[in-house]
């Protein structure tokens, strides 16, 4: 395991971004209240941030904060695909969470 935690490592992740690391801590911050209220199970968090990062580390074109939000909100909708008994579905999300689209810059 530890082979496989150092061959997937994500750090600097941002370095190619304009997504700075105080941008990332306000997403992770607004996935953990967005699980919390759908119910969603923690591992769907962990999961989220993971996919998130790789995602941000493996993206060779340079990524705007714009990009952040909705890169977020598609890493939950995977994430809970993955974990959850109930999954989250497309249409709460496009209801309840992309009219927030902008608002944690």
């Amino acid at each position: 395991m530890l082979d496989q935690e150092l061959c997937y490592t994500t750090n600097g992740c941002l370095q190619r971004h304009k997504v700075g690391p105080t941008l990332r801590a306000k997403m992770i911050d607004w996935m953990v209240e967005v699980l919390h209220a759908y119910k969603q199970e923690d591992q769907t968090f962990f999961l989220s941030v993971s996919i998130l990062d790789r995602y941000f580390q493996c993206k060779a074109t340079e990524q705007v904060p714009t990009d952040l939000h909705l890169t977020g909100v598609a890493c939950m909708f995977i994430a809970s695909k993955y974990e959850d008994y109930r999954p989250l579905k497309m249409q709460d999300l496009f209801k309840n969470i992309c009219k927030e689209a902008y608002s944690i810059e």
